[in-house]
């Protein structure tokens, strides 16, 4: 594991190992400027020593591999964990504004700020956070360390051929309904006007059956769809017998990279685009397994190089909302100030660095982990050590 080294003039300089560091700074020659990522700060000298560093960086949707290469030796090696939570807590603080809303007197609007102009060209909230965190990743690691080149693994997916793999030239266009009166003539054909049921006894009359039904937010789509006879369709209702079918894969994950890739390359004009199949061939001509870190590893041109300690790194949420949340049979609960501490700092408790949780009981209780335990106690026996900022490292 190497420490992060910047010269008096903020400029990066190549990591050291944490035993160097702890002399230069115990002799006064440099000073401690981050704690998360560990980085110093020289006292002296302005150029230092400098070697061209490779970033590779494996994007991903739930993961993101990132090794930082020099011609001799990995540097740097990471894998960073996405947050997929952001829709559903968007859903959750829509629906608590909703209640608080509906509590207070009618005001009209005082201006139009919802105008299709203000929309054009914005991603979705859950896109735009990926690709933010992206960024930052990237334009941290370029500034802790003296990166001369950086290489993107992005990959384009073709969303049509992934439900489809046979299709092909001018069906792209057409699609696979071309042809066919409407969606239903379309599912009776691919289904050969045959009772999908696979029971016997089905008689000639054919209805078309949601598969997620449409109360539970099914969709009209052909994939959601199956043709039944309406005896058996009507038996299904009358749950006398169930469905067997397999869920369709989501292409949300691969929609979401399409997006990423055109906004980081757009970003970064001076970054390398390599691909998937690329890193997959090169992979395995120098027998490295498959994990997220082994792939930045090869995209950044790793081969037999000395490896480097893996880190984990996670994101924080830095906001902090007091939401009106109102139960029958409890006080209103809300939170009138920001606690000092917050979800992933670093905090003693009898003599003991643990991770905080969350605060308990209106600011009277802290839960932390104690390893693998997680232990909740009176706020009065903690102690902050260090507060933990957007991105967190393991």
């Amino acid at each position: 594991m190497r420490v992060f080294v910047i010269n008096k003039h903020g400029e990066s300089l190549m990591p050291c190992r944490p035993r160097k560091a702890k002399i230069l700074i115990r002799e006064g020659k440099a000073t401690v400027i981050k704690r998360n990522p560990f980085t110093i700060q020289l006292k002296f000298g302005s150029a230092g020593y400098k070697q061209p560093l490779t970033l590779g960086v494996d994007t991903g949707h739930g993961e993101v591999g990132i090794s930082v290469l020099s011609d001799t030796k990995e540097v740097f090696s990471a894998i960073a964990t996405m947050r997929n939570d952001i829709s559903d807590k968007m859903t959750t603080r829509k629906m608590y504004r909703r209640q608080k809303r509906n509590k207070l007197r009618y005001r009209a609007p005082r201006f139009l700020n919802r105008a299709a102009s203000t929309r054009k060209g914005r991603l979705a909230p859950s896109v735009q956070w990926k690709v933010d965190a992206h960024v930052r990743l990237i334009n941290q690691c370029r500034s802790l360390m003296p990166v001369t080149k950086t290489v993107l693994e992005t990959g384009t997916f073709d969303m049509v051929k992934m439900n489809n793999p046979n299709i092909s030239n001018e069906q792209y266009q057409q699609g696979v309904q071309y042809g066919f009166e409407n969606v239903k003539a379309y599912v009776l054909a691919r289904d050969n006007y045959k009772c999908q049921s696979g029971k016997k006894g089905c008689c000639d009359k054919l209805e078309v059956h949601h598969v997620i039904y449409r109360s539970q937010s099914g969709s009209d789509a052909p994939s959601n769809l199956k043709t039944l006879c309406s005896k058996h369709h009507k038996a299904l209702h009358d749950n006398k017998w169930s469905l067997t079918s397999t869920k369709q894969k989501s292409l949300k994950p691969a929609t979401t990279m399409n997006i990423i890739r055109a906004q980081l390359l757009s970003i970064f004009p001076d970054a390398i685009e390599t691909f998937g199949y690329v890193t997959k061939a090169n992979r395995y001509h120098h027998n490295i397994e498959k994990s997220h870190s082994n792939d930045a590893f090869v995209i950044a041109g790793g081969s037999n190089q000395e490896r480097s300690t893996e880190r984990k790194i996670t994101f924080k949420r830095k906001n902090n909302r007091a939401l009106q949340k109102n139960r029958n049979g409890f006080a209103p609960s809300i939170r009138k100030q920001r606690y000092t501490i917050q979800p992933q700092d670093i905090i003693e408790w009898n003599g003991i660095k643990c991770i905080a949780k969350g605060i308990q009981n209106k600011g009277a209780y802290l839960a932390f982990m104690h390893g693998t335990k997680r232990l909740v106690k009176n706020i009065k026996t903690i102690r902050l050590v260090f507060q933990n900022k957007g991105i967190v490292y393991a």
